[in-house]
């Protein structure tokens, strides 16, 4: 006997599984705007660049302070379970002395894959 439901759900499936292998999760504008949202809460123009730092690698980032420059830039990666994975950056300016942070500027997040 024929089940036209049956045909709705295939086709369903694979539909969201074509969506999933195409498209890259973690990058819409609300995902944007929460992690600038934990950004914010974590540094802030006019702390310490060493608290500024510590904060951040406390919530994952890596960030790259060897060089003399006055911008120093942390990104943390979110893995998922498709071969994407969603880099999440946060570039912080500082005071000619670098010790204080004078502009925080999360950049949007990006997105990057086999």
């Amino acid at each position: 006997m024929y089940d036209g439901n049956g045909i709705f759900a295939r086709g369903g499936l694979i539909a969201a599984t074509a969506l999933l292998l195409c498209g890259c999760p973690g990058m819409t504008p609300k995902d944007n705007a929460r992690f600038q949202a934990v950004v914010a809460r974590k540094v802030a123009p006019g702390m310490p660049l060493a608290i500024a730092r510590e904060h951040l690698v406390q919530a994952g980032f890596f960030c790259d302070d060897t060089s003399d420059a006055p911008d120093i830039t942390c990104i943390r990666s979110r893995q998922s379970l498709l071969p994407y994975a969603c880099v999440q950056r946060v570039n912080l300016s500082t005071d000619s002395d670098r010790t204080t942070v004078t502009v925080v500027t999360p950049m949007p997040i990006a997105c990057t894959g086999l």
